[in-house]
């Protein structure tokens, strides 16, 4: 119970500084936290300030990943495609 509000308040807080600008996706992409290897990729993208449902959906296409798809999850090729499609690079 307690591993789960920490993993859910991580998770929010994340999207928070996703939404601000404050930490960027590349870094996230890279380096996600111990509390974040399980959110998916497609939920951390909408939390960006304007990404919506169509545009995240376009990406997650373009890229070749599924919208179920985890950070953790993530391959080096797919992790790769999608920093390219974002067009995001080291900060």
């Amino acid at each position: 119970m307690e591993e789960a509000n920490r993993v859910r308040f991580a998770r929010a807080d994340t999207k928070r500084q996703l939404k601000s600008g404050e930490l960027g996706i590349y870094d996230l992409l890279m380096d996600p936290s111990e509390e974040l290897k399980g959110a998916k990729v497609e939920e951390m993208l909408l939390a960006m300030r304007g990404m919506g449902r169509i545009k995240v959906t376009r990406i997650l296409r373009e890229a070749g990943i599924s919208p179920s798809k985890t950070l953790v999850g993530l391959t080096h090729g797919q992790r790769d495609r999608l920093i390219r499609v974002l067009g995001c690079e080291e900060s």
